[in-house]
């Protein structure tokens, strides 16, 4: 249907279109993150029907991680290097946490379900779908399985980001807990990017994100871009704009990436694995939120950020999220960061023993 010269761009343009139709859906029913969830359950549906046009999904992935690598690098600043030294010691306690969180999710999968310990302790990890799927595959796990769990969680914790961080908000609030998200040192003269700026940063952006992908660096395309974006904009002393009409691009476009990973695979496995992923859903969900309220005692950020620095959903998802709630995305970018190569380097060294 897609052959013709230019059948990529048509096949995606569809398939956008469907996200888009997703959204505004979600959006009249009042669903909490209607573009991130809509265009994902959308172009999920059409993925599992057999109707998903054959384009390049990763090139998709890659623009969209710029758009958002983009979006977060207009956070840095010169008070950010002061800001990020009183992370250490929170992040690596909560990855710290993570780890034991990701084991136990494991476990309690291993001892609802019927899947073997290798697979239940692969799904139940709180590290990226992809990344987790890679590593099943090396060691023969049932990657259907690790797909639906994975994916089930995700689906789920950003379904539900909204509504904790109101609810975490309310009982910070009945205990007198409850603080604004501290304001950045603001500088008296703020100089923004002129046209020549945007025409430097731009290119620095793709070739920042490139380099991290070929770097194999986790979540490369974001990061890179993030760095280069920021870098120049602390270099030359200025702060860049950006359309938050990217952002809600970049939304779809991420719901549309994830969509693609719901196959029809994931639904046959539905029935013998909706409990099991249920519970390790529910010991995730709990977990995450008893270490935010760690978070939040030992930091100076407010609950919402607090919440999505511990949410083990993806860094792109995350982020993209962050200003709707309320929350600091240049923080919970860092902790996501560490948390996925965390997971993705020294978790199967965790794992091994056990299978």
């Amino acid at each position: 249907m897609f052959g013709f010269p230019g059948g990529q761009i048509a096949a995606f343009c569809v398939t956008f279109a469907v996200g888009v139709a997703g959204y505004f859906l979600f959006r009249f029913l009042r669903f909490p993150s209607p573009a991130i969830l809509g265009s994902m359950v959308a172009t999920g549906i059409l993925n599992a029907a057999g109707f998903y046009p054959s384009f390049n999904i990763s090139l998709v992935s890659f623009f969209c991680n710029i758009l958002v690598g983009v979006m977060i690098g207009q956070k840095i600043d010169r008070s950010v290097i002061a800001h990020m030294a009183r992370m250490v010691k929170p992040v690596l306690i909560q990855t710290a946490g993570i780890f034991v969180l990701s084991l136990t999710c494991g476990l309690s999968m291993y001892l609802t379900g019927s899947a073997d310990l290798k697979t239940s302790l692969i799904s139940g990890t709180a590290g990226g779908i992809a990344e987790m799927i890679i590593f099943g595959m090396s060691i023969d796990a049932d990657i259907s399985v690790v797909a639906f769990v994975q994916v089930f969680r995700v689906v789920v914790f950003l379904a539900l980001i909204p509504y904790q961080a109101i609810i975490a908000e309310k009982i910070a609030g009945i205990l007198r807990m409850s603080r604004a998200q501290p304001s950045r040192e603001k500088k008296a003269f703020l100089k923004f990017f002129m046209k020549r700026d945007y025409l430097m940063m731009i290119p620095m952006a793709f070739a920042g994100g490139a380099l991290a992908l070929w770097l194999e660096i986790p979540t490369g395309a974001l990061l890179g871009s993030m760095l280069a974006c920021g870098g120049i904009a602390l270099l030359i002393g200025k702060q860049y704009k950006f359309d938050n009409k990217l952002s809600f691009i970049a939304q779809i476009g991420i719901g549309l990436v994830t969509g693609a990973k719901i196959t029809p695979q994931i639904f046959e496995k539905l029935g013998t694995l909706l409990v099991p992923a249920i519970v390790v859903t529910l010991v995730m969900l709990v977990g995450c939120f008893l270490m935010a309220l760690l978070l939040y005692k030992m930091s100076e950020w407010n609950l919402a950020t607090c919440l999505l620095c511990v949410s083990p959903a993806g860094l792109s998802q995350i982020v993209t999220l962050a200003e709707s709630v309320g929350a600091d995305p240049l923080v919970a970018s860092v902790f996501h960061t560490v948390r996925i190569v965390g997971i993705v380097t020294f978790y199967p060294w965790l794992v091994l023993p056990f299978i």
